[in-house]
């Protein structure tokens, strides 16, 4: 054969019949092959450059037509010849899928990597997120703590000067203004669909049983409902405890003097509350007191946010209940009506926070307007004092307890019924702290029987866990998806399913 037969298309790999070069690159290609590539691309197929018509040069190549081999002369030389070209096609194919399955494998492994890489770096950038936001609030809370000024006088005349400030006529219009965006939005809002259901409830079991660090009885707790796995926890030996109950790691905060009658989360900042019976309530940020009120002569029993996240009213032994403004750190309002009779135990404002709710150590609940400070009804819930109380999400029911167990109060009843209101439902189960999760979905209490729930719809008893030692205080998580309680026996213990 001349030496043009022993040329082959650059893109067929076959001898070519109309031989073309490029200008370019000095490949050959079939002249058919290439105008058809270039009229889609414009590119050499080999180097990718660019290549026109014009770039080609057609060569005239001898066209004697080479003798068949030898083998193509007979049947079995071609029925050779094929199954030859298809062994080569057979292994050609076999190397491509092997090749195949590597270049997969290859790619999986890196879409991994990548994977993991993004997730490190999400991690790492809440990480620094979180940092930062902890030093803007420890540098926020720092700034506010030498902007406060130095205490000049005793703390009764401290109460006295702050209670003559009053309420003022802004802060009454922000709470209205709060009151009434909350009543519009309580009809259409959604129940959350992460809420637990009823079967959920029913399995509820002990799931962790975590000893305080200092050792001593928890007499107070919250759950954080942003972040659940926040538990604040009051002791009776004047700690309180900031746990994570998914790592158990615990902060401890010192500084009371003695027990710990309530503490709270505040729903929006970085920020908690403690009330003692030392008589004093402190407000922690980052791990450190960042304010001290000292404005009751009593044990402060009662502690509540109010719906603005503003301010907090807090509750005395001394007959007294006072009204707080958290951005100046000042008491507003101290409130000692001459007709109550005896100290308060325990205390909580409604969701929209116009109404205050106070039960006393005898066993009264008193119903206040906040805005005028004023008892708008007054009635006997159990024969001993009422340990404790909690407003409903949905606006309508109270829940109370006492040694005769737990009540439930319709406020739509209350004010026509006055001092001889009658509960809606009682259920008698002992009782010291009772709480409706945020839906409003169901009323849970914890005392000496263990912890029980009910749904407010129909009243139906959906848990009953029995408890080893009695609980002297609980509270629900996000979404009822878990309940916390503080032990006798000197634990955190956590319920779920």
């Amino acid at each position: 054969g001349n030496t043009m037969a022993a040329l082959v298309c650059a893109m067929s790999g076959e001898p070519p019949l109309e031989p073309v070069v490029s200008r370019k690159s000095g490949h050959l290609f079939e002249k058919k092959s290439i105008l058809k590539y270039l009229l889609e691309a414009g590119t050499c197929p080999v180097t990718g450059q660019e290549l026109s018509t014009n770039d080609l040069v057609e060569l005239k190549p001898h066209t004697a037509v080479r003798p068949k081999p030898v083998a193509a002369t007979s049947l079995p030389g071609l029925m050779g010849m094929f199954q030859n070209e298809w062994d080569a096609s057979v292994a050609e194919t076999y190397a491509l899928r092997k090749e195949l399955d590597q270049v997969r494998s290859e790619l999986a492994h890196t879409l991994y990597q990548h994977d993991a890489a993004c997730r490190v770096v999400a991690k790492l950038i809440k990480e620094r997120d979180d940092a930062n936001a902890n030093a803007a609030a420890m540098q926020e809370a720092m700034r506010r703590q030498a902007a406060a000024p130095a205490p000049a006088a005793p703390a009764a005349d401290r109460m006295d000067e702050d209670a003559n400030q009053g309420i003022t006529e802004a802060m009454k219009e922000k709470m209205t203004e709060k009151s009434t965006e909350l009543s519009k939005g309580r009809k259409k809002r959604e129940i959350s669909a992460n809420l637990a259901t009823e079967e959920n409830l029913k399995q509820y079991k002990e799931l962790a049983s975590i000893p305080t660090a200092s050792g001593s009885v928890v007499s107070a707790i919250d759950v954080h409902q942003k972040n659940g796995n926040m538990i604040l926890a009051g002791c009776s030996d004047s700690s309180v405890m900031l746990l994570n109950r998914t790592t158990n790691a615990s902060t401890p905060l010192l500084g009371h003097k003695g027990k710990i009658n309530r503490v709270l989360f505040h729903n929006t900042q970085d920020l908690c509350f403690s009330a003692s019976a030392d008589g004093t309530v402190k407000t922690w940020a980052n791990g450190a007191a960042v304010r001290t009120f000292s404005d009751h002569k009593g044990e402060v029993t009662g502690l509540s946010l109010h719906a603005t996240g503003d301010y907090v009213v807090t509750a005395s032994t001394d007959k007294s209940w006072a009204f707080y403004d958290l951005e100046t750190g000042t008491c507003r309002q101290v409130v000692a009506d001459p007709t109550v009779t005896a100290g308060y135990s325990t205390a909580m404002l409604h969701p929209d926070g116009l109404i205050l709710g106070t039960g006393t150590v005898e066993n009264f609940v008193r119903v206040w307007d906040v805005k005028t400070q004023q008892n708008v009804v007054s009635f006997s819930a159990h024969p001993s004092a009422v340990t404790s109380l909690a407003f409903s999400e949905n606006g309508y029911y109270l829940a109370t307890t006492g040694s005769d167990g737990v009540k439930v109060w319709d406020l739509r009843k209350l004010a026509k019924q006055g001092a001889a209101a009658a509960a809606a439902k009682h259920f008698e189960v002992a009782g010291a702290e009772c709480r409706f999760d945020l839906s409003g979905t169901y009323l849970t209490v914890g005392g000496a029987a263990g912890l029980h729930a009910w749904h407010t719809k129909s009243w139906t008893q959906m848990l009953s866990v029995s408890s080893p030692t009695p609980l002297s205080a609980m509270a629900v998580g996000p979404d009822a998806r878990f309940m916390a309680g503080g032990a006798a026996d000197k634990t955190v213990k956590l319920w779920g399913c």
